[in-house]
């Protein structure tokens, strides 16, 4: 049976945008589009949200206000995801309608973009883990659950308020670390797109930020090896 081909939007190229008209007809959105066209400032502006974000949930975390905290866990992961793929992965037509806010805008399909680009398929928002009672959960699952305010965001708080250790993420620091790495690379991308550096160069050095120890340690052991190899090579050609 053939398939109906899917029309295509004249006014967007986002497959399943329903706008009547071009986005940048929108006063607001051409002027977004204009204020973030400069990559230096999508750098840094979204460094600053981040780090204020950062700034109060730890504010809630002092306060014990464990629910208020929680809700927003997805807001900086989000912001980092839309800032990148915004950068190196959305074609030129495409920021309009990211701009814009119309659907889709699925921060999902943002994330797989950026996790096979910037991270390498080594993104672990959609890893599986096994659930404490039953089944299975994932990283990005709980955020989007949180975000809603959802019932089960209550019963985890209430979990974490009887069950202590679950919270040291928070308590001992380590969010806070994972939030100041994210303004880290946003600031050095920021310094890089200051400085006169192409987008490319920026994305290459992202890139090498985000690899993880393991990575450098085995470039660093198969580098010598190599150095091992030719070593014994020219020795070899001596003798002869």
């Amino acid at each position: 049976m053939n398939q109906t081909p899917k029309k295509v939007n004249p006014f967007c190229p986002v497959p399943g945008c329903r706008t009547k008209a071009p986005h940048l007809d929108d006063p607001t959105v051409a002027g977004l589009v204009h204020n973030f066209s400069d990559p230096a400032k999508v750098a840094q502006w979204t460094m600053a949200s981040i780090a204020e974000l950062g700034n109060s949930i730890l504010a809630d975390l002092e306060a014990g206000r464990k629910f208020a905290l929680i809700t927003r866990s997805r807001q900086l992961e989000e912001l980092y995801i839309r800032a990148l793929y915004a950068l190196f992965v959305a074609t030129p037509d495409e920021i309009p309608h990211i701009m814009s806010d119309a659907t889709p805008n699925s921060f999902i399909l943002m994330y797989r973009a950026v996790n096979k680009l910037v991270y390498e398929g080594r993104g672990i928002l959609e890893m599986k883990h096994p659930d404490l009672k039953h089944g299975e959960f994932t990283a990005m699952g709980t955020i989007n659950s949180a975000a809603h305010a959802s019932f089960s965001t209550m019963m985890q708080v209430i979990a974490l308020a009887r069950n202590p250790e679950y919270f040291e993420a928070y308590s001992s620091g380590r969010y806070f670390n994972h939030i100041h790495v994210y303004c880290s690379h946003l600031n050095e991308a920021h310094k890089m797109f200051a400085a006169g550096k192409d987008k490319s160069a920026v994305l290459s050095a992202l890139i090498n930020m985000h690899r993880p120890n393991a990575y450098w340690a085995a470039q660093a052991q198969a580098q010598a090896l190599f150095e091992e190899s030719k070593k014994k090579k020219e020795e070899a050609d001596v003798k002869k």
